[in-house]
């Protein structure tokens, strides 16, 4: 799909309607053909599912690009410690 990149981010995707839920699985399946991606997290309801995961960020915007009409895809802002 994509020639890989250094710049891994993490991402969050969730179906932006009920109808939209099978595209979320359609996605995760696209997701295993990246290089250095990674499901992070599963969490949300059945009908409300969502995903956390970390991948190159050219490959966000390949996957993007197929899947926006029906994914909502976000940049994840992880929690990090403070420093002193």
């Amino acid at each position: 799909m994509t020639n890989g990149s250094d710049n891994v981010d993490q991402f969050l995707i969730a179906p932006a309607s009920s109808a939209a839920v099978g595209d979320l699985a359609d996605f995760e399946q696209a997701l295993q053909a990246v290089p250095g991606a990674a499901v992070l997290t599963r969490a949300g309801r059945p009908d409300q599912p969502r995903l956390v995961v970390a991948m190159p960020t050219d490959a966000f915007e390949q996957l993007r690009a197929r899947f926006g009409a029906t994914l909502i895809m976000e940049r994840n802002a992880p929690l990090t410690p403070l420093s002193p």
